[in-house]
């Protein structure tokens, strides 16, 4: 702790802007009727900002998680305000890229969005239309090449990804989308590779058959903040259904939420690698993938 009671570090926020979505892929938790649905106005992003950056300094913000972001009608206004009045160095979202047409891209880009990653989980129409319950795979792939030739134009700084659900081999993605993007695909700054962590359903236990190559978890409590879309506290965005949550940052001053004794306990668990079992985390596919390689 700081002087001022700032705690002296700084973090990674997670702030879920919306959990309302216009696909039902078959893969994510956003379909399964236990996910609270709600977004974030600016006044309420402006109130809890204000309330965090008292204490933490945020390296980059991440304004998505369990839902389309570009429903949120606010946005670029919150974009801006992120760059502009709290000077987040790195700024970014996921889409599944259906309405990010031209005209929404010049916008979003326009505001200050650093990166930008399209979750496009096939390289073929088909396939596609099986996964996200949409026969979306053209416009979304069209609304890509938009945001690339953008990028080349006006915008050199901003990163594209690519994120994929599969059980392809990833050769065959990378080719895929190659042939797809043709000279565009120069401009991708990567093409992200996932397995399948969710099953619908499943109140968050995995299924213990799917090969998981990451040997760490990626959402520490230590280093990141999560805010859920309610502006409420929570612990990270493999919390699916907000079974974790601390209290409202529009109500509650966030020092006292991060110092409460159940936010203590649960860092203490992580640390310690020692969560009690049928936990949320204990469940989690990247927990089993360190208790995997604990016993190796």
């Amino acid at each position: 702790m700081g002087r001022s009671g700032q705690i002296n570090k700084s973090f990674k926020v997670n702030f879920d802007l919306c959990t309302f979505c216009n696909h039902q892929c078959t893969f994510c938790s956003n379909s399964d009727d236990r996910t609270i649905k709600s977004s974030v106005n600016f006044s309420d992003f402006i109130a809890v900002l204000d309330n965090v950056t008292q204490y933490i300094k945020i390296n980059n913000l991440s304004l998505s998680a369990k839902g389309e972001i570009l429903l949120n009608k606010d946005l670029e206004r919150i974009i801006n305000a992120s760059k502009n009045i709290y000077k987040v160095p790195y700024v970014y979202f996921s889409t599944n890229g259906s309405i990010l047409n031209y005209q929404r891209s010049k916008t979003v880009l326009e505001a200050g969005v650093d990166s930008i990653k399209f979750s496009i989980n096939a390289i073929d129409r088909e396939t596609y239309k099986k996964k996200h319950l949409k026969d979306d795979f053209e416009k979304v792939i069209e609304n890509l090449k938009k945001l690339i030739f953008l990028k080349k134009d006006k915008f050199p700084k901003v990163k594209i990804f690519i994120s994929v659900v599969t059980d392809e081999a990833q050769d065959k993605i990378i080719n895929g989308f190659k042939t797809i993007l043709q000279e565009s695909y120069e401009e991708l700054d990567g093409i992200l590779l996932y397995a399948l962590q969710y099953t619908p359903k499943d109140n968050h236990i995995q299924n213990q058959n799917i090969l998981v190559e990451r040997k760490y978890c990626l959402i520490s409590p230590l280093n990141e903040v999560y805010i859920n879309s309610d502006c409420s506290l929570g612990f990270c965005c493999k919390d699916y259904f907000d079974e974790i949550n601390f209290g409202s940052l529009l109500e509650s001053d966030f020092l006292s939420l991060y110092n409460s004794s159940k936010y203590k306990n649960l860092r203490k668990c992580f640390i310690n690698n020692d969560f009690k079992e049928n936990s949320l985390c204990y469940n989690c596919l990247t927990y089993e993938a360190q208790k995997e390689e604990k016993r190796c």
